[in-house]
């Protein structure tokens, strides 16, 4: 009997030691930390240059666990794990990962994420023109967080017809085009057709250049024409000074041959006249198309460098006398206004009833301490009463104007730097034209 009694005893303690331990060990699983017990990286980058990571979260019982990101500046709110994940935006850094469970009981944890590296790489243009013999830098930009290799590769697709260095810089060696693929460390890419053309020149002072042939240009190229102004436009900022000032340059600078002097034909009659001294539409103004486009005339079509009747007497070409269509002065600064985005109206030049370009501007008589004031920009307008022209590039010396004038369209270099310059006594105004441009752009005061 009493063996019996001490069985039972001794099963009872055997039963509780057992309940025991195993009430221990649910408690100390109950209690053990959370883990990390991996880290997935997101696939791309967020506007603020930070990157999506998901932690994995490994919990040991049902309750609700909590992430918070310390950095050295801030802490996240407590992030509620979901399905064992835990997802914040990191920069490059060593982060502390706070672990809430169980209530109020917080694990801690060191982890260094390390998100540096390349975004993207991005030439700027999508197509180019270049003339033959010129030359430009790609200045392809990566796009890149924290420290790594930013060194870009370059490959034309047709060396001999636009070769490129190691430094972006490209040439055209021949009529044609080629694709020129830039490359960053990572393997990403971006490219960029580059024209190589004989329908311009590389950009040079030069007032001597032949009239415009009449029509002599065939559809094909007075699009091409069209097509480089409106690329040169573009890159420069629609609108901007610098669409401006590259309307200027590509019509006097790059276009190999002069847009005659017209003296306009019925601007003021009322009856519309169309392609007589001034042309109100996007692009050159040459070949049999563009001609026939005009449809309210009074003694063309003639496109420039064709034979018109000029109507007027202005001192230098007579009355019933053919002389070659081109731009008046007021006319080819509208011309240059609409390439670069800005159309204006039909406007005249020098102070009248009419409306004129002094009614659009701030009108500044010109002196040698207004040019030295740094109020006057390329892109301004400069005239005087009847005569208006535009500011097409400046030095810290040098002035340069561009206008129609008998001898055509043309670009003259001014010095001055000197108060007895003779461009203070040509020119009696200057427009301040920033209110009607959309800032600066991609202006360059030099060519």
């Amino acid at each position: 009997m009493r063996n019996n009694k001490n069985n039972i005893v001794a099963i009872w303690i055997i039963t509780l030691l057992f309940i025991t331990i195993i009430l221990l060990l649910i408690n100390q699983e109950y209690n053990r930390e959370p883990t990390i017990s991996k880290v997935v990286y997101g696939n791309k980058y967020n506007s603020d240059r930070t990157r999506k990571v998901t932690l994995k979260i490994k919990s040991h019982n049902s309750n609700n666990v909590y992430c918070q990101f310390e950095d050295d500046k801030i802490s996240s709110d407590w992030i509620l794990v979901k399905n064992d994940k835990c997802s914040y935006n990191v920069k490059t850094y060593k982060y502390k990962i706070n672990l809430k469970y169980n209530g109020d009981q917080i694990a801690s944890y060191n982890k260094d994420f390390n998100i540096d590296g390349i975004l993207g790489i991005k030439i700027n243009n999508k197509k180019k023109y270049l003339a033959i013999s010129d030359t430009l830098n790609l200045d392809a930009k990566v796009d890149y967080v924290g420290n790594v290799d930013t060194s870009i590769k370059y490959k034309s697709s047709n060396p001999d017809i636009i070769s490129v260095d190691d430094k972006g810089n490209i040439k055209a060696l021949n009529v044609g085009k080629a694709k020129i693929t830039v490359y960053s460390s990572n393997k990403m890419e971006d490219s960029v057709e580059v024209n190589g053309t004989d329908l311009i020149r590389v950009a040079i002072l030069d007032n001597n250049k032949p009239i415009v042939p009449c029509n002599a240009h065939s559809t094909e190229q007075v699009n091409t024409l069209d097509d480089i102004l409106k690329s040169r436009v573009e890159e420069a900022g629609p609108g901007t000074r610098a669409a401006v000032a590259v309307a200027a340059r590509f019509l006097t600078l790059e276009f190999p041959y002069k847009v005659p002097y017209f003296y306009e034909n019925g601007r003021l009659t009322g009856n519309g006249v169309q392609g007589e001294g001034r042309y109100y539409k996007q692009g050159l103004y040459i070949g049999q198309d563009r001609q026939n486009q005009i449809t309210k005339v009074m003694a063309g079509p003639a496109s420039w460098g064709c034979p018109l009747m000029n109507y007027e007497d202005d001192g230098y070409r007579k009355p019933n006398t053919y002389y070659a269509n081109g731009l008046d002065c007021s006319g080819y600064v509208t011309w240059v206004l609409v390439q670069a985005g800005l159309d204006l109206g039909d406007i005249g030049a020098g102070a009248s009833s009419e409306r004129d370009y002094t009614d659009i501007g701030t009108l500044r008589y010109n002196s040698y301490d207004l040019l030295h004031s740094g109020q006057v920009k390329v892109g301004d307008l400069i005239g005087w009463d009847g005569h208006i022209a535009i500011i097409g590039a400046m030095s810290d010396t040098k002035i340069y104007v561009t206008e129609s004038l008998i001898p055509g369209v043309i670009m003259d270099e001014y010095d001055y730097s000197y108060p007895g310059s003779n461009f203070y006594s040509r020119y009696d105004y200057i427009i301040d034209m920033s209110n009607n441009y959309k800032g600066d752009g991609n202006l360059k005061n030099m060519w």
